[in-house]
């Protein structure tokens, strides 16, 4: 299916030079609609730990790492290759949000298992998500939230990364994890791509959704909902 192979290739770019494109994903929401910038959604720090509260190795990732037959009407495979590299935003204060546009946080995480997940039919047909699951302390897993946090209060447009201006703007979050964000980045000559960042104990979870059709994307909760119950499990 010729829209199928373009979403991949979309969000496999994600792991080199950003998520890009743009599409509905037709599921009921978890990082849906973007919200004013000036204001930022999101769950605050639920008061009990949900996640492990130490730092997940390699192997543990990977076993909590969403698969093949996970989540009914998805295909679910590895990513091909890890994400790599740096981009600089400008203004400064907008970096938090280029870091995950580039699936690079800092600080960069002590393991990082990743999927990417497409829909195969439905409405959401051939938009694509990448799922980044990244292991820290725990400080420093709060402390990549508390950072898309301060950056959405602050940035609204940046240049870097890409040859292109970005805007960015809050979206509603999901009720998941300890913690969530969720915001659109939107590059000139293009769709919005979804952003959802979920922190589950020490482990930060990163959902960026594209499809290709030209629609503005959209975080399917359903991979959200799915990939945060296996890590809690």
């Amino acid at each position: 299916m010729r829209i199928r192979v373009t979403a991949a290739a979309l969000c496999t770019a994600v792991l080199v030079a950003g998520c890009s494109g743009g599409g509905g994903s037709g599921e009921k929401d978890s990082g849906a609609a973007a919200a004013g910038a000036g204001s930022v959604p999101g769950s605050a720090p639920a008061a009990g730990r949900k996640g492990p509260s130490q730092p997940l190795g390699a192997a543990q990732l990977e076993s909590v790492a969403l698969t093949a037959g996970d989540v009914d009407g998805y295909q679910i495979t590895d990513y091909p290759v890890k994400p790599h590299g740096d981009s600089t935003a400008r203004p400064a204060a907008c970096q938090p949000l280029e870091n995950m546009r580039t699936a690079v946080p800092d600080p960069a995480p002590r393991a990082f298992q990743g999927r990417l997940a497409f829909s195969g039919s439905g409405p959401g047909a051939g938009a694509a998500t990448t799922i980044g699951l990244m292991a820290y302390d725990r400080s420093d897993a709060e402390g990549v939230l508390d950072g898309l946090r301060t950056a959405l209060k602050k940035c609204t447009a940046y240049e870097g990364g890409v040859p292109a201006r970005t805007t960015a703007a809050a979206a509603t979050a999901p009720d998941a994890g300890d913690e969530a964000v969720a915001f659109a980045l939107h590059t000139e000559r293009d769709s919005p791509d979804a952003f959802v960042v979920v922190r589950s104990g020490a482990t930060v979870v990163l959902f960026c959704t594209a499809s290709g059709t030209g629609a503005p994307a959209e975080v399917p909760g359903a991979l959200v909902s799915a990939q945060i119950r296996k890590l809690e499990a």
